[in-house]
């Protein structure tokens, strides 16, 4: 008989069911796309303390200048998108640590207070420039919104990577449908995050785990979406009272 067990965890257990998926090895390379701040919410800062090495990735000036003085990890200070916005510059629009290449910011109830240039790659090419070798341990990719851009400019074959933590608020699927075309299967959920691995290593999941995804990518999807459009008309009106006062 199956022992029940969870596949959605609340945000506080990602580090140490990261840490448990890796057996706590002491030594490993990660790469975190939109690597914010250096210790607050970082997917990789206690992989470094345990003595892992990789890349952060973080357009914001301010950002990635305290990546830089707090970190040990490779800190480039750009963003990643499509092969075809490669070698542009691209406006990002901020507002405190929160940026997003849409002036809807993907956090509710956010208004961006100003907008910024920023340099624009694909995440192959700063991986290369940074000397990454393949299989990469963890890949965190956490962009507000901007995930199947990033994705789009990765190759999931030469870099393979074990564990990759996409941020996905499923609104919708795509984000799952990529990674499944891609090959990867989901295990897990932690916060916002969704738990990616190679659909040959991806470890079994029992009645609960496997309902618990079921009901959140799919059977709650339709009220998700509804609640979600209601807050961005909610946000809409507020911002145009606000602009309207002024």
């Amino acid at each position: 008989m199956e022992c029940a067990l969870p596949a959605v965890f609340k945000p506080e257990f990602e580090a140490p069911l990261v840490r448990e998926f890796f057996r706590d090895r002491p030594q490993g390379f990660f790469v975190e796309v939109g690597a914010n701040d250096p210790k607050k919410d970082s997917q990789s800062w206690h992989l470094e303390q345990a003595g892992w090495t990789g890349i952060l990735i973080e357009p914001l000036p301010e950002l990635a200048a305290e990546l830089r003085r707090q970190r040990k990890a490779q800190v480039f200070e750009v963003a990643c998108s499509s092969p075809e916005r490669a070698g542009q510059t691209m406006r990002l629009h901020v507002a405190g640590p929160f940026s997003s290449f849409d002036p809807n910011l993907a956090v509710t109830g956010l208004r961006a207070d100003r907008a910024i240039d920023v340099k624009v790659r694909t995440l192959d090419e700063v991986l290369a420039e940074g000397g990454a070798a393949a299989p990469i341990d963890l890949m965190s990719v956490d962009v507000e919104g901007h995930e199947l851009e990033v994705l789009s400019g990765f190759d999931f074959a030469r870099w393979k990577p074990r564990l990759v933590l996409l941020e996905d608020h499923v609104s919708n699927l795509e984000k799952h449908r990529f990674m499944t075309r891609a090959g990867y299967a989901l295990f897990r959920r932690s916060g916002l995050n969704g738990w990616y691995v190679p659909r040959d290593q991806a470890p079994p999941m029992d009645l609960l785990g496997r309902w618990q995804i079921f009901r959140k990518y799919y059977l709650a999807l339709p009220f998700r979406m509804f609640r979600d459009a209601k807050r961005r008309l909610r946000d809409r009106i507020r911002f145009r009272r606000e602009d309207a006062s002024r």
